[in-house]
């Protein structure tokens, strides 16, 4: 099985059923129709989705394993519940990774990488003039986990990939306010526009800031 992260499971790749399943559940968890704490029922999920049971149990362990969903003794499986703290603490960690990669980057831009950046900018300002917010949190996604590739480091990349499967999936409120979400969009592009001219701690600053607002946490 491929590896996927958010960006890869949420644009919907031709992946197995368990992981198509996934991606269904992770959708209805991201745009708030299914609340943290609720109990989820392996035979109502395949039914709903016409499927056996078997792909849906294998969905659930991917979940399991990204941290979005928790298997309880007598209780099931249920969407996890997260704290205000521990989502202050994976954006802490989210933005002391985005600087890391940063650096570890900076030797590495050319004006190929420089152009993939600018064109994932503008997928992500397409999809925020289109409303469409869960299209819009996935380009911003890959465009930030970008910088990761550039720096060539497999460990930032998985890591990456771990913390924001969480922080994307229980910011739902945060990110679907249309408004301030698009207001926010001035500093991804202040993002880019530092990383094409090798501004490198502006584009740490810019991160920071973009995140901390979008997750509705105050700069420390």
């Amino acid at each position: 099985m491929e590896s996927f992260n958010f960006s890869s499971l949420m644009e919907g790749k031709n992946y197995s059923l368990p992981e198509q399943i996934a991606n269904y559940i992770l959708s209805k968890i991201f745009i708030g129709e299914v609340q943290q704490g609720k109990r989820l029922i392996e035979s109502e999920i395949a039914k709903e989705l016409n499927v056996s049971n078997i792909p849906v149990r294998e969905a659930f362990y991917i979940l399991q394993n990204t941290g979005i969903i928790e298997r309880l003794p007598r209780k099931g499986v249920r969407v996890k519940s997260i704290t205000e703290q521990e989502m202050s603490d994976y954006t802490d960690a989210l933005i002391e990774l985005f600087r890391l990669g940063v650096d570890y980057s900076a030797s590495k831009w050319d004006d190929e990488k420089r152009n993939h950046l600018k064109q994932y900018l503008k997928e992500a300002n397409e999809m925020l003039l289109e409303n469409n917010i869960l299209q819009y949190v996935v380009k911003v996604h890959r465009l930030c986990g970008y910088i990761f590739d550039v720096a060539e480091n497999k460990a930032f990349i998985k890591f990456y990939s771990d913390i924001t499967f969480i922080t994307n999936a229980y910011s739902q409120m945060m990110w679907g306010e249309v408004d301030k979400t698009k207001e926010r969009y001035m500093h991804l592009e202040a993002l880019v526009d530092a990383l094409v001219h090798s501004n490198f701690e502006q584009a740490k600053e810019a991160f920071e800031i973009l995140t901390r607002q979008s997750l509705s946490l105050k700069m420390p």
